[in-house]
């Protein structure tokens, strides 16, 4: 029996430029794209499963809450934390990781924006230029 164990970690965040006293407020709507106000996410631990189905239910869960709160929010850009592929990173650029547990779980519009990632100790354990280089593939 294999016991999989992960968490995932998201998180919203907002940086205020025009009004400081806004900083850190997610309980407004963000009706006006240019009301001053830059909003985040941070992700870590998200990496799914290096084989079928490749995604947990939190991962899902977290993608669709993601999802919905993004455009509700108005988000810019994702910041990932890293353990983007458990257990052992991706092979290669053409590794079907990425399309099973990226593109197809990340799917809400509010999360076609860009995904600045960083590398975890589970990515090192695989090609780490390999995520470099799917920036060259992927729009985020």
């Amino acid at each position: 029996m294999l016991l999989v164990y992960a968490v995932h970690l998201f998180v919203f965040y907002q940086v205020s430029l025009a009004n400081p006293t806004n900083f850190g407020r997610h309980d407004v709507l963000a009706s006006n794209a240019n009301d001053g106000n830059t909003r985040f996410f941070i992700i870590g631990d998200w990496g799914g499963l290096p084989f079928v189905p490749y995604t947990t239910p939190s991962e899902i869960a977290v993608a669709n809450a993601m999802g919905r709160l993004g455009t509700k929010l108005n988000t810019s850009f994702q910041l990932a934390l890293g353990d983007n592929f458990y257990f052992s990173g991706v092979e290669s650029v053409n590794d079907p990781r990425f399309e099973h547990t990226f593109e197809r779980v990340f799917t809400a519009s509010s999360l076609q924006t860009p995904w600045y990632v960083l590398a975890g100790n589970h990515d090192h354990l695989g090609n780490v230029s390999a995520q470099i280089e799917y920036s060259k593939i992927s729009k985020r």
